[in-house]
């Protein structure tokens, strides 16, 4: 790719990571990955390499967009890889029509999916995966926080087991003044939890 060509490209493209990584740093990096690669891509397993990477990305940012309130009763959660589910309920959340957007972000994993596997694999296939997801994302961030449904929070898996069954408990942390209420993330896969106002974790 000559510096011609990914100039104005990498501009747009990092305004979007910029704007992803201010919710999850993690997926930011994951897309700088991608960039990085399809730079140096020459040959179809370089590029196809890109698929994967990018679909990682998207599996990492559904979790942070999904909790588990979003599904309706009854319902199974979705496995911790399964994006699309995961997506499609935070969607659901969202005031108003968004099928267009659920169909923008399935296209878009779906070519992440296609590239990874494609023996004839592309430059403008990686570029387009690229540019596709980046431009979701952002779109999907900026619709959860306008209908504030966008939640900061310190895990959104267990870093333990990699679970997303994450819940909130009342603890009370004993000192020698007595003691004092706080929140406890508690992982009910595997014990894991977190103390975030005295930077605590462990097994329970």
């Amino acid at each position: 790719m000559t510096s011609e060509f990914t100039s104005p490209w990498r501009d747009i493209i990092d305004r979007f990571i910029q704007y992803i990584g201010e919710h999850n740093t993690t997926v930011a990096r994951q897309i700088n990955m991608a960039i990085d690669q399809l730079v140096a891509a020459h040959s179809v397993e370089e590029f196809k390499q890109i698929g994967v990477i990018m679909r990682d990305s998207w599996i990492e940012y559904a979790q942070s967009m999904f909790r588990l309130e979003f599904l309706p009763p009854g319902v199974s959660e979705p496995s911790p890889s399964d994006a699309k589910r995961m997506m499609e309920y935070a969607l659901c959340r969202v005031t108003g029509d968004t099928e267009y957007l659920k169909k923008m972000v399935n296209t878009a994993y779906n070519l992440c999916n296609k590239l990874q596997h494609d023996t004839n694999a592309t430059l403008e296939m990686a570029l387009t995966c690229i540019s596709s997801s980046a431009l979701c994302m952002g779109l999907v961030q900026l619709t959860m926080t306008r209908n504030e449904l966008l939640v900061d929070r310190p895990y959104y898996k267990c870093p333990n087991c990699g679970s997303l069954k994450l819940e909130v408990r009342e603890h009370w942390e004993v000192d020698y003044d007595g003691g004092w209420k706080c929140d406890k993330l508690v992982c009910t896969e595997c014990g894991w939890y977190y103390i975030e106002d005295i930077g605590l974790t462990g097994i329970e």
